[in-house]
């Protein structure tokens, strides 16, 4: 028999396990012809919905939440069936648009003062919408803002080939940018989507 997570009397029978971490587990559900993401704390449930809720009134994309179950500590999101950042940063250079999206989101993370995780796999891009996957924040200062936390991973030099290898990724057939190249494209990008 299929595993079931019930929220608010729906069964979500379980397709697969996306993520497990210490304080959450997060599934691939359907539940009336649809596909949800259910994600099963085991702590931080109320900080996660305190979270959610800063980043939407900050005006960060973000997956919207269907249902949550406070005494089971549950909740349902939308699920996006998009590759996240990194995984499409493992299939070569992330083109303009990932760019344009990013900076863009990042005009309301600086004009809300919140730093997300800014590494690319917490990212996704739908259409031309960059939308943040987790809702850990904290507030920005002078040294958590993109262009010094996780911008560089967003790229093919030393740091974006060492996080998608510590992730499980080949990076033996992708191309490795030296630093100065890095440099320039960060400087570029920052200076194009300001």
């Amino acid at each position: 028999m299929d595993k079931v997570i019930v929220v608010k009397n729906k069964k979500f029978v379980v397709v697969s396990v996306k993520a497990v971490h210490e304080e959450h587990t997060t599934y691939i559900c359907t539940w009336s012809n649809r596909t949800y993401l259910v994600r099963t704390f085991v702590e931080g449930f109320d900080k996660a919905m305190k979270d959610y809720k800063t980043l939407k009134h900050a005006g960060i994309n973000m997956a919207k939440i269907c249902f949550h179950d406070d005494e089971k500590k549950i909740i349902v999101f939308d699920y996006f069936p998009e590759d996240d950042c990194l995984q499409t940063l493992a299939k070569g250079s992330l083109p303009d648009i990932y760019f344009d999206a990013l900076f863009a989101l990042y005009r309301f993370a600086r004009f809300s003062k919140v730093a997300l995780d800014w590494e690319p796999q917490n990212f996704m891009l739908r259409g031309t919408q960059m939308f943040y996957l987790p809702t850990k924040w904290e507030p920005l200062n002078e040294n958590n803002p993109l262009e010094k936390e996780g911008i560089r991973t967003w790229f093919l030099g030393k740091e974006g080939r060492a996080l998608l290898a510590r992730k499980g990724y080949d990076v033996s057939a992708l191309p490795n940018l030296e630093d100065n190249v890095v440099n320039k494209s960060i400087v570029l990008a920052s200076v194009r989507y300001w």
